[in-house]
């Protein structure tokens, strides 16, 4: 989901700094060694606790309490051809998925997993190696200790096991540590004044969590894991990423989903809605949600709008002919939609197979808005013929150089230069970043400065919802 911009901080690696060499820091175990069930719930680490955390019931009430915690997700860190590092900050074991013990670590050394064929191979520093069949669990042996992949520390256990890309690394994690690797790159870089925007993207991403845990589309037998660590789903950095403030946020939220009709419900969030927010039909081909509807972001009484403190919430972009030229021959023909055809034509029926250029650009001209001010349709004229572009699929066909979809859809264009018949230039003015529905994160942020708490929060953007504890 897009949001505000936040990198991932870098782990640090664990070292030893003993003055001689130490003994082997891992070794391959025998057939005898301990054995340890599939996702290692036993000796899972207990969440930290939060000193001074509080949290409270849908109505109100304050009250001390801890979320579920057998509940567990499957989050892909790594999938493809390239091998990857394993180790911990701490004893850790390594076993087959019906418990049989492989590696015992130390948390000193690093074992490299690799793709041999269809099996797995490892090998440490100390050269020792074996090949497996997968997948292979591996999980802390010690309450304290973290795994690391690829040098990033994670909670939880780590499934690696091969499939048709590649070498795949799946994070087994609780969902409330799940969170605390989640929040603070979804809302970014903020203050304790911002702390019940927090406290409101917990809930929104827990929200999200058990919608894709229960999902009820995943086929039998299917795919191992529930979502990626990525702006596909949301974006995840393990521990790396915690934060002092994400982490009391998360445990004075602890269980609590944004509810409709009974039911936990997908909560949808963005960074900046430049002013109002979108419902569903406005961006995508979906029906209307009753508590997704457009919500005003302006600040009663006043001109002003509590999103205001996103540097995108007006920007400018423009590109040159050979920008122009280059972004439309590469994208415009993947989501456009026959010219002839209504609202409910499908992005890339324009295509029909057709590897030419889409033709010197002769116009972009704006066709329609939505309910909320963003572009509906996007009409592209060219030497070959007249492109419509729907709703979310103009930010990918207008992207920078680098590939970086547009920021939103919420936006005008000024009248542009024309030179020999093509457009010279195109110059866009607008608001906001993401899709629009749900959420404004940047809104929430303005809100809780202004001093609403979360549930007014949450309630405001998802109107007609409630907030309950998961059951």
């Amino acid at each position: 989901m897009s949001a505000p911009a936040s990198a991932v901080a870098r782990g640090r690696f664990v070292r030893a700094g003993a003055p001689r060499r130490p003994p082997p820091t891992v070794t391959l175990a025998g057939a005898a060694g301990l054995a340890l069930g599939v996702w290692a719930c036993a000796s899972r680490p207990a969440p930290r606790p939060v000193s001074g955390a509080r949290g409270r019931t849908a109505s109100g009430d304050v009250t001390a309490r801890h979320a579920r915690a057998d509940r567990l997700l499957g989050v892909v860190l790594t999938t493809g051809p390239a091998p990857g590092r394993l180790s911990a900050t701490g004893p850790w074991t390594l076993t087959t998925r019906d418990g049989r013990p492989v590696v015992r670590g130390t948390g000193r050394g690093v074992w490299t997993l690799s793709r041999r064929g269809g099996r797995l191979r490892l090998a440490s520093r100390d050269g020792l190696a074996a090949t497996r069949e997968g997948p292979l669990i591996a999980t802390p042996a010690s309450a304290d200790a973290l795994l690391s992949w690829n040098g990033h520390r994670y909670r939880g256990a780590l499934e690696l096991s091969i499939g048709p890309a590649g070498l795949t690394a799946v994070n087994r994690v609780p969902v409330e540590d799940y969170l605390r690797g989640v929040v603070p790159l979804e809302i970014g870089a903020v203050g304790e004044a911002a702390r019940a925007a927090v406290e409101a993207q917990a809930v929104a991403a827990r929200s999200y969590a058990y919608v894709r845990l229960d999902d009820p589309d995943r086929p039998a037998g299917g795919r191992r894991y529930d979502m990626l660590s990525t702006v596909t789903d949301q974006v995840y950095g393990g521990a790396d990423a915690e934060t002092a403030l994400a982490d009391e946020a998360v445990a004075a939220t602890a269980g609590v989903v944004v509810m409709y009709a009974g039911r936990v419900v997908n909560a949808p969030y963005h960074a900046a809605c430049g002013g109002s927010t979108a419902e569903p039909p406005e961006v995508w081909r979906e029906a209307a949600i009753p508590y997704l509807q457009r919500v005003s972001d302006q600040i009663p009484g006043t001109d002003r709008y509590y999103c205001e403190g996103s540097a995108d919430f007006r920007w400018t972009r423009t590109f040159t002919r050979s920008e122009l030229d280059a972004t439309l021959d590469r994208y415009l023909r993947r989501y456009a939609a026959p010219a002839d055809q209504g609202p409910d034509a499908r992005a890339g029926d324009a295509r029909g197979g057709d590897p030419r250029p889409v033709g010197a650009i002769r116009s972009v001209a704006i066709d329609s808005y939505t309910p909320s001010g963003r572009v509906a349709w996007l009409v592209v004229t060219t030497s070959r013929g007249t492109f419509r572009v729907r709703g979310n699929d103009i930010r990918s066909v207008l992207r920078s150089s680098r590939g970086t979809i547009l920021n939103s859809t919420y936006f005008s264009i000024e009248d542009e230069p024309v030179r020999s018949g093509r457009v010279a230039s195109l110059t866009l003015r607008g608001r906001g970043n993401g899709h629009g529905v749900g959420m404004c994160q940047w809104g929430a942020i303005g809100r809780a400065r202004a001093g609403q708490d979360y549930r007014t929060i949450l309630q405001t953007y998802y109107p007609g919802t409630t907030l309950a504890l998961e059951q």
